[in-house]
């Protein structure tokens, strides 16, 4: 920021504080042609204008260096060993497993497609201290067709991602039914998965399924399935076997990651995973804890006095599913007290803050993990010139895909805000892909397996 001053940053964009860029003439011809690109390529996002892009557009590639790109390896491959242990201990039968996956689960869709594991997913990194902290396993990859218009707009290769579906032989996609806004996405993906591989990829909603044999991306939680007639989820079922990721629920669900910091399961994940794995997998995940359905008092005075080192997540709320995703059911503690106990009081009572008609809502519980500061450059949306962004909050979202030789780091996207701690897409949002360090190794210690046969 130079010699700026509080005083010269404006706030005329839903609250985002910035201001000119100092070196805007170098960089503003490359951020004009990547707006021209992403709008050419058709991105979009529900309420906003189709001539606008939906966030606020980079001036270039958020470079990621040889030793974060080495870490995120290391991560993602620790991630896939914790999700195969778990899983089986799922199969196991192990309660601790149980009471925590099967939150939520329709009783016939729990526990299905055992003998098969966790093909993709994007993790949620808050980056600290130069280190990635994973704050969400993402089943649902939802920039796909972003990373292929990123690629045509700043030359930063989405050939990886694309490839993994290519080698699943993915010619189908099924949406969740109420998911409808993500079809933009998918017509980049059809578009890109016809141009680069000859694929000819149908997109269509869960309600329909038909297995034709062909192979499909399932892009919708298996716990999502109750909206479903018996008939669909009984066609849905007897099709798992063409559907990448498999049917089983635990990997749509926040109660997986925190499985790795329970006391009780210590010692059967490092034998299962060996200890190198399993304390990758913690030195990069926040410590957490799934709140039972009653939480003490002297569990709730707890979260009352470690309130600026907390966050609740909603985990699973009865017929309010839009609080399981995104930011909409994050609660950070370091807020004043008095939202803090209204946020307490919400989760005594079972409910979601300010929503008394959202019932049995479970909760987890997530140290605060805040994120390294950046100074990020991006084209005002009117204006047309160069800005940057001030100390803003980063999270990275990194793809993983498990292939033949093990699992591999696909690429990703980044997005700062500095409007408040929940770094979500949109408007006052800046949004770019992720240049990876192709000289970085950081494979994960241990033997993490490829798909099982």
């Amino acid at each position: 920021m130079g010699s700026r001053t509080a005083q010269d940053a404006l706030r005329d964009l839903d609250g985002v504080l910035y201001h000119p860029a100092d070196d805007g003439d170098e960089k503003s011809a490359g951020a004009l042609a990547a707006r021209k690109t992403l709008l050419d390529e058709g991105v979009s996002f529900r309420g906003v204008d189709s001539g606008e892009v939906p966030w606020l557009v980079a001036a270039e590639p958020f470079p990621v260096d040889e030793e974060l790109t080495g870490r995120l390896r290391s991560l993602g491959a620790a991630i896939f060993a914790l999700s195969d242990a778990v899983q089986d201990l799922y199969a196991e039968g192990h309660p601790v497993v149980r009471d925590h996956l099967d939150i939520g689960v329709p009783d016939d869709v729990r526990g299905l497609d055992l003998a098969r594991t966790l093909d993709l997913f994007r993790l949620d990194v808050v980056v600290t201290d130069g280190r990635p902290m994973a704050t969400e396993l993402e089943e649902l990859i939802g920039n796909v067709g972003k990373m292929h218009a990123f690629e045509r707009a700043y030359g930063v290769s989405a050939t990886p991602l694309f490839s993994a579906f290519a080698r699943r032989d993915v010619t189908r996609v099924w949406l969740d039914d109420e998911l409808g806004s993500y079809r933009p996405e998918m017509a980049l993906m059809q578009r890109r998965m016809k141009e680069e591989f000859g694929h000819d990829v149908a997109v269509d909603f869960f309600s329909r399924f038909q297995d034709d044999g062909r192979k499909g991306w399932r892009f919708c939680y298996v716990k999502d399935f109750v909206q479903y007639d018996a008939t669909v989820r009984e066609r849905i079922v007897a099709g798992s076997e063409t559907l990448t990721n498999p049917l089983f629920s635990g990997y749509g669900t926040k109660g997986l990651l925190p499985l790795c910091w329970h006391e009780d399961l210590a010692d059967e994940l490092t034998r299962r995973m060996g200890q190198e794995l399993l304390d990758t997998v913690r030195a990069g995940t926040p410590q957490a804890t799934l709140l039972p359905a009653a939480p003490a008092p002297e569990t709730l005075n707890s979260l009352r006095e470690a309130r600026k080192r907390t966050v609740l997540k909603v985990m699973d709320a009865p017929g309010h599913p839009e609080y399981t995703w995104g930011s909409r059911g994050v609660f950070f503690g370091d807020t004043a007290a008095n939202r803090w106990r209204q946020v307490l009081d919400a989760v005594a009572a079972g409910n979601i803050p300010g929503r008394t008609d959202a019932e049995d809502v479970r909760y987890i519980v997530n140290s605060l993990v805040d994120s390294d500061r950046y100074d990020i450059d991006f084209l005002h949306p009117r204006e047309a010139t160069l800005c940057t962004m001030p100390r803003a909050r980063v999270r990275l979202g990194p793809v993983f895909s498990r292939e033949p030789d093990g699992p591999r780091l696909l690429g990703g996207h980044a997005t700062f805000v500095n409007t408040s701690r929940k770094a979500h897409l949109g408007r006052h949002a800046i949004c770019a892909p992720i240049r990876l360090a192709t000289a970085a190794t950081g494979d994960a210690p241990g033997a993490v397996p490829g798909s099982r046969p």
